[in-house]
C-alpha cells in the first residue's frame, strides 16, 4: 500500500522507459546520453512552479519521445486525467498507434496499468486509455465537444500550427483546452511543435509570451558559449563543380566552427560539447540544466532554437544536414521554395519568412500621417471624393464599418472607420446596434464643398450563420426604406478565385445543393459573392502608392490606430496545396481589412472602375447642384448627435 515515490522524469525514463525497434534509432533502454538537451525540458515538466511549457523545435529532436516518457511517468507515480490534442483524428491515431502503443508494449513498468491487447477491454480504445487513478484521452482540435469536455490536470498539444484557430465560432482550440485545467491543483499545460510561416505560426506566438530559453554550448577550445546555429557549419569545396545539386560543395567535409575562436568541431566533438555543457550545469546545481532564459518568466517556460545541430544520436552528422541544405538551395534557385521551407521549419526549428514588400503597421501609419491627402477629419468627405461606399463586418457583439469616398481613376479616401457595440447581440435583429448603424450608413455626410453626400452602396458580411438572419433582415428592410441605395448581403469566396464583384444568381447560394432553398431565399435576399483574393490583391497593390492621383489609397486624420494593425494582419503565402492565398497572421484581428474589402466590393458594384472622365464630371455636376438622394429635412451627420461607440486603442 506504500505509494510510489514521485521521482524526476529524467530518472524514471532512464530507469524504466524502453524504446521499440520499429521507430527508434537507439532501441532498448532510453538513454539521455543521446538527447542531453532533454534534461532541462524534463526539469521543467517536473517543476510545479511552471504551469505551462512551450517548445518550438526541429522535427527530429526526440520531443515526442520525451512527452510520452513524462506521460508514462505520470501514469506510474502520479495518475490523473490527461488530455492530448491533435489537429486531426488521423494525427491522433498516428500518435497512438505508431508511437505511444509501441513504447507501452516495450515498457514493462506500465504493463498491467494500461491495456494494449484489446481495443475495448477495460474501456480502452485507440484514443482513450484508462489506468488506475485516471485516463489518457486523445482528441481533435476541430471537435468542440472534445475540446470543451472533461476537466484534466495535465493537457498537451502536438503541432499547434495545424490546430483549429476557431472551433465552431467558440474560440481558439488551444485556449479552450487550457480551460480544462482550471481549478486543478498544480496543472500542467504543454505545447510543442515545428513552426511554419513566420507571423502565422501559433507555436511562435506562444514562444513569444514565454521566457524564451536557449541552450548555449561551451566550446572545448576557447571556453566561450553560444547557441548552436546552422550558419556556423562550414564545408570544403572542390576545384570544379561535380554534382548537380551540391555544385562544388563537399558535404562530407562538414564541420561546426565556433564563432568565437574558429575551432572546428567534428561530429564527435560537437556532441561531446553539448553533453559536457549540460552535465557541467547539472553538477553546478543549475535547475535548468544549462538552458538560459532570455525573457522574463511569467508562468510560461519556452524552449527555442532546438535545431538539428543539437542532435546527438548515433549516425546523426552534419553531412546529411548540409546535403539537405544544398538540395533546398538548388530547388529554390529553380523556383521551387518547398524544400527550403522544410529545411528552415524541420531542420532549424524556425518559422519560414516569406518576402512581403508591404509596409508593416507602424510604417503604414507614418505614411498616412505624412500623406497630404489624408488630413481631412472623420465623417468629412474630401474635395475630390464623389461617390461613397460602405463595407460592414459583423461580429457577435459588434459591427465594424468603413466608409470610403471614390474619385476619378479609383483614387479613394477613407471617411470613417469605427465599431458599434450591441446591447444584446448582433444575432438579434431588434438590437439597438442596427438602428445605430442606420444613422451612420444612411445619414448625410458633409462634403468639403459644403453640400451633403450619402453612401451609394453598402456591402455587409452575412457569412456567419449565427448572425445571418439579422443581417438578411437588415438588408431586406433597408433596401425597401432606401431604394436608391444598393444594400447587399455578401459572402467572401477565395476558392476558384472569383472576380471582386460577381452578379448573384436568382436564388441564394448553396453549392452542395443548388436546388435547395437557402436562408437568404427565405428572407427574400440575394447574396453577392466577393472575390476576396483579388480584392486583397487590389488593396495591397494600391496601398503601396504614394502621393495624389489615380489609384491612390488615402485615410483620414485621427483614424483608430489599430486600423493599421488590421490592414497588415494578413499576408499572401502558400496554402497546403502550394498556391499563394491571403491568410491571417496568428492571433491578429482583421476587421478593418475586411471592411475595406467589402467597401471595394460595393464600389465595384457601382462600376466605379469603369467610370471615364466624363462620367466623373457628370457626377460632380449632379453633386454640386443638389445633395444626392437627400431629403429636405436631412442634416449632415457631422451635426447630428454622434452614436455612442467604444474606441479601441492599439492592442
Amino acid at each position: 500500500m506504500k505509494p510510489v515515490p514521485d521521482i524526476p522524469t529524467a530518472q524514471w525514463s532512464e530507469s524504466y522507459l524502453k524504446l521499440p525497434k520499429e521507430n527508434s534509432d537507439t532501441p532498448g533502454d532510453f538513454d539521455l546520453y543521446y538527447a542531453p538537451y532533454l534534461h532541462g525540458i524534463f526539469a521543467a515538466f517536473d517543476n510545479p512552479k511552471i504551469p505551462e511549457i512551450v517548445c518550438m523545435k526541429a522535427a527530429q529532436v526526440a520531443w515526442t519521445t520525451a512527452l510520452i516518457a513524462h506521460i508514462l511517468k505520470r501514469v506510474d507515480v502520479s495518475p490523473s486525467a490527461m488530455i492530448g490534442m491533435f489537429a486531426t483524428e488521423k494525427a491522433a491515431l498516428a500518435f497512438s498507434d505508431e508511437k505511444l502503443v509501441p513504447i507501452l508494449k516495450e515498457t514493462s513498468r506500465i504493463h498491467g496499468k494500461i491495456d494494449t491487447t484489446s481495443a475495448r477491454k477495460s474501456g480502452n480504445r485507440a484514443l482513450h486509455k484508462n489506468f488506475p487513478g485516471g485516463f489518457l484521452k486523445l482528441i481533435t482540435s476541430k471537435a468542440i465537444g472534445d475540446v470543451k469536455s472533461t476537466p484534466a490536470k495535465f493537457v498537451f498539444v502536438e503541432e499547434p500550427d495545424d490546430a483549429a484557430e476557431n472551433v465552431k465560432d467558440q474560440g481558439d482550440s488551444v485556449l479552450l483546452l487550457w480551460e480544462r485545467t482550471k481549478r486543478q491543483r498544480n496543472p500542467k499545460r504543454i505545447l510543442g511543435g515545428t513552426p511554419k510561416v513566420k507571423g502565422f505560426s501559433r507555436v511562435e506566438r506562444y514562444i513569444q509570451r514565454s521566457d524564451q530559453r536557449v541552450l548555449p554550448i561551451v566550446c572545448h577550445d576557447c571556453g566561450e558559449s553560444h547557441v548552436l546555429d546552422f550558419i556556423n557549419v562550414t564545408w570544403d569545396e572542390a576545384e570544379q563543380e561535380w554534382h548537380k545539386e551540391y555544385g562544388k560543395a563537399l558535404p562530407d567535409t562538414a564541420v561546426y566552427a565556433c564563432p568565437h575562436c574558429g575551432s572546428a568541431w567534428d561530429d564527435y566533438q560537437r556532441k561531446e560539447n553539448i553533453r559536457n555543457t549540460v552535465y557541467a550545469a547539472m553538477e553546478a546545481g543549475d535547475e535548468n540544466c544549462g538552458w538560459v532564459a532570455t525573457a522574463e518568466f511569467s508562468g510560461v517556460a519556452g524552449f527555442m532554437e532546438l535545431n538539428e545541430v543539437y542532435v546527438c544520436l548515433p549516425g546523426a552528422g552534419l553531412a546529411e544536414l548540409v546535403k539537405s541544405y544544398l538540395q533546398a538551395e538548388y530547388q529554390s534557385a529553380q523556383g521551387n521554395e518547398n524544400d527550403k521551407i522544410v529545411f528552415v521549419n524541420s531542420k532549424q526549428g524556425r518559422p519560414y519568412e516569406f518576402d512581403d514588400d508591404r509596409d508593416d503597421a507602424e510604417a503604414l501609419q507614418k505614411r498616412a500621417e505624412a500623406d497630404e491627402s489624408s488630413q481631412h477629419e472623420e465623417l468629412i468627405c474630401p474635395y475630390s471624393g464623389l461617390l461613397l461606399t460602405c463595407g460592414i463586418d459583423v461580429q457577435h457583439d459588434r459591427v465594424e464599418l468603413v466608409i470610403r469616398a471614390w474619385g476619378e481613376g479609383e483614387e479613394s479616401w477613407q471617411v470613417y472607420y469605427g465599431a458599434l457595440y450591441a446591447s444584446v447581440g448582433c444575432v438579434d435583429k431588434n438590437d439597438p446596434v442596427w438602428a445605430a448603424l442606420d444613422q451612420i450608413v444612411f445619414g448625410a455626410i458633409q462634403h468639403e464643398r459644403g453640400m451633403n453626400v450619402y453612401v451609394s452602396a453598402v456591402s455587409i458580411d452575412s457569412s456567419d450563420g449565427t448572425t445571418s438572419d439579422a443581417v438578411y433582415h437588415w438588408v431586406r428592410t433597408r433596401s425597401k426604406t432606401y431604394p436608391h441605395r444598393l444594400v447587399m448581403a455578401i459572402k467572401g469566396a477565395s476558392s476558384g478565385d472569383p472576380e471582386i464583384f460577381v452578379t448573384p444568381k436568382v436564388k441564394g447560394i448553396d453549392h452542395k445543393n443548388p436546388k435547395k432553398t437557402t436562408k437568404a431565399d427565405k428572407h427574400g435576399v440575394k447574396v453577392f459573392i466577393v472575390g476576396t483574393n483579388k480584392a486583397k490583391d487590389w488593396l495591397s497593390s494600391h496601398m503601396k502608392l504614394n502621393g495624389k492621383g489615380a489609384g491612390r489609397f488615402h485615410y483620414y486624420k485621427g483614424v483608430r490606430l489599430d486600423y493599421f494593425d488590421h490592414m497588415c494582419a494578413e499576408a499572401k503565402i502558400p496554402n497546403k496545396f502550394g498556391k499563394k492565398t491571403w491568410q491571417p497572421r496568428a492571433g491578429r484581428r482583421t476587421e478593418g481589412w475586411d471592411c475595406e474589402v467589402y467597401s471595394l466590393h460595393a464600389a465595384r458594384a457601382r462600376r466605379v472602375h469603369l467610370y471615364k472622365s466624363d462620367d466623373w464630371k457628370k457626377l460632380e455636376a449632379e453633386l454640386t447642384q443638389a445633395d444626392l438622394f437627400a431629403a429636405v429635412d436631412e442634416a449632415p451627420i457631422a451635426n447630428q448627435t454622434r452614436v455612442t461607440q467604444r474606441r479601441e486603442s492599439r492592442w
